[in-house]
């Protein structure tokens, strides 16, 4: 029994260990099919990381070259003379590029991502055509038209509008490429007067022999029946006198602007130029008894000295005061000032001659350096003119600011640069500087 037991035990025994080999073969053989499997999930990583390398690197050049493509486009844009402004679907402005910044006054960063009605709502006449454009799916060529500066100021500009689709022909924005014509606009209108003018010289230098010679006859002999008159008589004689003189002075006016015009250039202080056109000034006022209109200067302390003809300046000076005087007939305060500047980094001297008058409205001011245009019952027309070819010819520019009941500014500006050397022989006549 005991033998039996034991056998029993024994046997036990080896089923349990029989039990464990298998157990442990069967490990075995799932530790070598999970070691399989492993190698095949590095193996298959390896591949991977090597697919996602490659897919990299040709994401990496997709991306190098799409940032190329974008800094060339964005070059081209930046060196165009025109403006360009691109919206997509939505009216949100996409493209803006610089002359769009320096045309329209608006930095890029400020309207990029916003909407193009917003961004240029202050802008009289710009948005309305490209949006109605797009919606009307119609594309603009070279259309000539004014829009308004919320300062007031018109710019004349050239737009041309593309629509802009995609493969299946759905419209996914537009875009509009404007350039400025305002100069252009303003060289047309000196050009046209200029045409004038050489018309109006010709013929005033042909007659001017035949109308002097007769009129300086009429008041010669109105001088000498002057002494031998009296009462009604003598007043009519120098109302000849005076109307002989009136009309010489308006022929050596017409022969000034069409003749050429050689300038006596010299350094010659620019507080002395004004001031000797203050004196006639101060004589005007004394001859109409005008005591209530007050002149203030501001010089700049600095050298004042200016190449240029101080005669001519004098006389273009001359003239501005005059026309300020005459657009204050209550009285009021004229104020003249001289500062040095820089304009496009050439060094100027500024004049600036602000008046308390009426004021100037904006189609006046585009007509006032115009020969014979006047807004004066007894003028001519041609002050402004004469002052303009006097700044012009010391290459220089001028500009007025005015309103309504606000005064005007008229602003000059000469060259500052005293040390280049000016031909000053040169003979410069009107049309060649209005072409300048």
């Amino acid at each position: 029994m005991k033998n039996l037991n034991s056998y029993k035990a024994k046997f036990k025994q080896f089923n349990n260990v029989k039990e464990l080999l298998t157990i442990f073969d069967s490990f075995n053989t799932y530790a070598q099919k999970l070691e399989s499997s492993y190698t095949q999930l590095q193996e298959r990583v390896k591949k991977i990381d090597q697919e996602m390398a490659y897919t990299n690197e040709c994401l990496n050049k997709k991306v190098l070259e799409l940032d190329n493509q974008t800094r060339f486009l964005n070059s081209i844009l930046g060196s165009m003379h025109s403006g360009v402004v691109a919206v997509d679907n939505d009216g949100k402005i996409m493209t803006f590029n610089n002359v769009a910044e320096s045309t329209l006054n608006v930095i890029a960063r400020d309207v990029l991502g916003n909407s193009f009605r917003s961004s240029f709502s202050h802008i009289g006449g710009f948005v309305d055509l490209l949006l109605e454009s797009m919606l009307k799916n119609r594309e603009i060529n070279n259309l000539k038209r004014v829009i308004e500066m919320d300062d007031g100021e018109t710019r004349n500009i050239e737009s041309s509008i593309s629509i802009l689709k995609d493969e299946n022909g759905a419209i996914t924005g537009a875009v509009e490429t404007f350039f400025d014509l305002s100069e252009i606009c303003e060289l047309k209108g000196r050009l046209n007067s200029a045409s004038d003018l050489v018309s109006v010289g010709t013929m005033a230098a042909s007659i001017a022999h035949e109308i002097r010679n007769p009129l300086n006859g009429i008041e010669g002999f109105a001088s000498l029946l002057e002494r031998d008159l009296e009462g009604d008589n003598l007043r009519l004689v120098k109302h000849i006198i005076k109307g002989t003189k009136n009309i010489n002075e308006i022929v050596t006016d017409l022969l000034f602007l069409a003749r050429p015009i050689k300038l006596n250039l010299r350094r010659y202080e620019l507080p002395k130029i004004i001031d000797k056109a203050l004196l006639f000034v101060d004589q005007e006022l004394g001859n109409k008894g005008c005591k209530n209109i007050q002149i203030e200067k501001d010089y700049d302390s600095s050298d004042g000295f200016i190449l240029c003809d101080p005669d001519r300046l004098q006389q273009a000076f001359l003239n501005i005061l005059l026309n300020a005087i005459q657009s204050m007939p209550e009285g009021g305060k004229i104020r003249i000032f001289t500062r040095k500047s820089t304009t496009k980094d050439i060094p100027t001297t500024q004049i600036g001659f602000v008046d308390t008058g009426d004021g100037i409205n904006d189609g006046t001011i585009k007509k006032i350096f115009e020969p014979f245009f006047t807004t004066k019952d007894d003028g001519t027309g041609l002050g402004l003119a004469i002052v303009r070819k006097i700044i012009e010819l010391h290459e220089g520019r001028i500009n007025i600011f005015s309103g309504p009941e606000k005064g005007t500014t008229i602003m000059v500006n000469l060259p500052g640069n005293q040390n280049e050397v000016l031909n000053t022989s040169r003979e410069t006549n009107f049309l060649s500087n209005v072409l300048a």
